[in-house]
């Protein structure tokens, strides 16, 4: 149920179907919009109001995305959706009343309106509940990596750098580091919520407020909150907050970085169970394999670095569409709102599977993780911390002799070499004095 400009605007555009996400925010912002025209003039019936109400609610559950058959990419700055929404919101509350009143979508549904402050707006409600939702996705993915932080605390390994064995570290402490940038993810989003809750609504088609009652602007802000159910705010300077998105940006970018920490974590984890090392495994989630039927394909570690490569881009993107934007207004909003979707499906399909079935496909291999800590030449490193340069020196030949599979081997050699007490070797060797803070050489 649409009418002649959307006909117009599917002509030229194509058929599409705008997305769910955006027709629930931009019907909102509508419903918000009539409200504040009855609430300061009553603009509409009183009997006729409750049709155009349960119209727009309809719109915003969902029940009517048959009627936006427009793709979201598109010219016009957004507009041919916004007519969309007008036409299609009042053909419904006419069709509904049996009285003499029919709203016009011009005169009636767009009044003290113009797509350059609803159609931001919308966006950023759309974009506030996709930080929502990204941040809960992270805090899963922490809290999964501080539990295994917590499993492993005692899980010696070989730390490395550049590629080459170096000193030791827990397992972890590698979870541990891995929970560290998405930490930081978390806060940055809610950081980034706090600045994107500013909205243009009420600035009109230049951000001067041109033919938008005071009375209007004020009671669409609150009933805004009210619907959406979000701390937004009308922005102290409409004519910015219209002309420019640097915020929707920065909420990308922020977006971005959570996927870039999702791509090395990724890339990490292959890498430990990568054949020569075999330290944490990725478990079969289906064959790896037409023809060689022992490959086991980390399917979900390449699925996340896929995502997270296209989130990163499209972050770019994103601030590319934000910084087109020319005068007093980014004609270029839609294909940025478009992106941002995208941005938002890609980015938390990787948190979903990281946090979720990555995690219960993990394989940690203790043995594997001690025989190559202990196999290591680099092992050598960790005796600085109980014998003199000069004596790693002159044992140096023979600890290079046999490799050592267990820390009682190495206790074993140590002690037959030195004379040192074995349970003060052992204490001084264990993975906390191995990986945590010294109290000196010899203590």
């Amino acid at each position: 149920m649409y009418g002649k400009e959307t006909e117009k605007a599917l002509a030229w555009l194509g058929k599409g179907q705008t997305p769910r996400e955006m027709i629930r925010a931009y019907g909102e912002v509508k419903l918000a919009a009539v409200r504040a025209q009855q609430e300061a003039f009553s603009l509409y019936p009183q009997d006729y109001f409750p049709h155009l109400e349960e119209s727009l609610e309809e719109i915003i559950r969902g029940e009517r995305d048959d009627s936006f058959p427009l793709p979201l990419a598109q010219g016009g700055a957004g507009t041919s959706l916004h007519m969309n929404l007008c036409e299609t919101a009042s053909l419904l509350a006419n069709e509904k009343f049996t009285g003499a009143f029919d709203a016009d979508p011009l005169d009636h549904l767009a009044r003290f309106q113009s797509t350059n402050d609803t159609f931001p707006t919308a966006v950023i409600l759309m974009t506030y509940r996709f930080l929502e939702d990204t941040e809960k996705n992270v805090v899963a993915l922490q809290e999964a990596l501080v539990a295994r932080e917590k499993e492993y605390e005692e899980w010696l390994m070989c730390g490395r750098t550049e590629g080459q064995d170096g000193l030791p570290i827990t397992l972890g402490q590698v979870f541990g580091a891995w929970a560290g940038p998405v930490e930081r993810d978390r806060w940055r989003l809610n950081k980034l919520k706090e600045r994107l809750r500013t909205i243009p609504l009420g600035g009109t088609a230049v951000g001067t407020g041109f033919s938008a009652p005071r009375e209007y602007v004020f009671a669409a802000e609150k009933h805004l909150r009210r619907i959406s159910g979000l701390p937004l705010c009308r922005s102290q300077n409409l004519a910015d907050a219209t002309a420019h998105s640097d915020s929707l940006a920065e909420a990308a970018q922020g977006m971005g970085l959570c996927g870039d920490n999702l791509y090395k974590l990724a890339s990490d984890l292959i890498l430990y169970g990568m054949g020569p090392v075999g330290e944490i495994l990725h478990g079969e989630v289906q064959y790896g394999s037409t023809i060689m039927a022992h490959k086991v394909n980390p399917v979900y570690l390449e699925l996340i670095r896929g995502l997270s490569l296209e989130a990163s881009s499209l972050a770019r993107l994103i601030g590319e569409y934000s910084r087109s934007g020319q005068w007093q207004l980014n004609a270029n909003l839609p294909f940025l709102a478009e992106q941002m979707i995208r941005l938002w499906e890609r980015l938390n399909r990787a948190l979903e599977i990281a946090s979720g079935p990555l995690m219960d496909a993990l394989k940690p291999q203790r043995e594997v993780l001690e025989r190559n800590f202990y196999g290591s030449p680099a092992l050598i490193n960790t005796l600085r911390i109980i014998l003199d340069y000069s004596v790693i020196k002159d044992l140096l030949p023979r600890l290079k002799e046999k490799p050592f599979s267990s820390g009682e081997e190495l206790i074993e050699f140590i002690s037959g070499e030195t004379g040192m007490d074995r349970e003060e070797l052992a204490e001084k060797l264990s993975s906390y004095r191995l990986t945590g803070f010294s109290r000196g050489a010899h203590l």
